[in-house]
């Protein structure tokens, strides 16, 4: 055993294990950190129909106050003067929700505050509409619910101090049930945009296949790459040597099935075996799943052949990284600004934006799925062009080694001849 302890190598799984799980803490805490995680441009909407109450003081200070930070968090508002215009917003994906305050809207608070005035107790409160992109992310999802009831409650309770100021003045009385009343002159209805079922794993499912995807592509390149390279030993020390490039294209052929193989179990698991919703076809989003696995494999492919027997050390950091700042499990808006940027820099995010716009928002261009279709093939062929020319100069290495050994036998066999 002490013979065993002092060769260096035989402690290369406790230090590189110890330092990838450090690794690990060091991505994954960050990202949920608790009560000082903080919201970045959260893209939400404010919609006024009513000209009249947006160029109302009250109006005015409602969407001049959007602008501001609150605890930290900051908002992306974008005002908008018709619902139409929101609902495609949400259907691109490019807000996680709306506030629709209606075109009559002030026409109806000065008919509700005459109605408090003249003592009715008959009063139906103003409605307002909050619309929700149902395929967000649920943490995003309960983001916008929270921030937009808020929003209507604080315009709720504008208008109330309004009527209730009037009411002051010309000392009218109001019964127990009209003061409640009064409490909440506004009210609000919640509508889903997309209309998705339940099905959906609360959003989840196009991460976890993107998340599939990118572990077969780190343990499919580890897996094979070593299983291959023992059997090349094996065969080399059995007086059969196979050439580098032989054992190079073996790895891709089955680094092609498996992926193959991954794309197509993949999908027939989540939509034919647990019924998980979809809005485009299944064709669709199997070529996109294996655009992925493909994608993936490249990417760590590439790690491999650059680092060596050292690249689990490189890949499952990445790998981490990926998974954490892909705005699948927690939206990019919550993220630390690390992991906003160089998620950004991953093919990982624009997978899963568009395996999302796959799943729920038909397969809209605008929602994601067109920038993924740009991005992520770029990623591709930027890995297999770095592989392809980390192989040929291997393969030039391999050849040189072996015209090399050839010479040194030749020259150990005229050697022996002569002696």
């Amino acid at each position: 055993m002490k013979n065993l302890l002092k060769i260096k190598f035989a402690w290369f799984p406790v230090w590189s294990v110890a330092v990838l799980m450090l690794s690990m803490i060091l991505i994954y805490l960050p990202v949920f950190s608790g009560a000082d995680q903080r919201m970045h441009d959260f893209p939400l909407i404010l919609v006024s129909e009513d000209s009249e109450f947006a160029d109302s003081p009250e109006g005015k200070a409602i969407i001049s106050n959007l602008v501001k930070q609150q605890d930290g968090h900051s908002f992306e508002w974008q005002i908008e003067s018709s619902k139409e215009t929101a609902i495609q917003a949400i259907k691109e994906n490019k807000a996680n929700g709306a506030l629709i305050i209606p075109a009559n809207f002030s026409e109806q608070t000065s008919a509700l505050q005459q109605s408090f005035l003249s003592g009715e107790t008959d009063i139906t409160a103003v409605p307002v509409e909050i619309l929700l992109n149902d395929g967000a992310s649920q943490m995003a999802s309960s983001i916008s619910t929270t921030v937009l009831q808020t929003l209507a409650s604080s315009i709720s309770d504008m208008v109330s101090s309004g009527i209730k100021a009037d009411m002051t003045k010309q000392q009218i009385l109001l019964s127990p049930m009209a003061a409640s009343q009064l409490d909440h002159p506004i009210e609000y209805t919640m509508t889903n945009v997309l209309g998705l079922p339940s099905d959906i794993n609360k959003g989840m499912t196009p991460f976890m296949i993107v998340l599939i995807a990118s572990i077969t592509g780190l343990m499919g390149t580890q897996m094979i790459n070593g299983y291959l390279g023992g059997i090349s030993d094996n065969l080399k020390r059995h007086g059969v040597p196979l050439t580098y490039s032989k054992v190079f294209a073996t790895e891709i052929l089955l680094s092609a099935i498996l992926m193959i193989a991954v794309a197509i179990l993949i999908p027939s698991a989540v939509f034919g075996l647990f019924g998980s919703f979809h809005s485009s076809g299944i064709i669709q989003i199997f070529l996109f799943t294996l655009l992925c696995t493909m994608t993936m494999f490249a990417m760590f492919k590439m790690i491999g052949m650059l680092f060596g027997k050292w690249a689990m050390l490189a890949a499952f950091p990445v790998n981490i990284l990926g998974i954490f700042a892909s705005g699948g499990a927690i939206p990019v808006t919550n993220l630390p600004d690390f992991h906003r940027v160089l998620g950004n820099m991953m093919p990982i995010r624009y997978m899963i934006e568009g395996m999302r716009s796959l799943l729920y928002y038909n397969g809209n261009m605008e929602s994601g799925l067109g920038k993924a279709l740009i991005i992520v093939p770029a990623f591709f062929l930027l890995f297999s062009a770095i592989i392809v020319i980390v192989f040929l100069w291997k393969r030039n290495q391999a050849n040189k080694n072996h015209h090399n050994q050839q010479q040194n036998s030749s020259s150990s066999a005229q050697a022996a001849v002569s002696a």
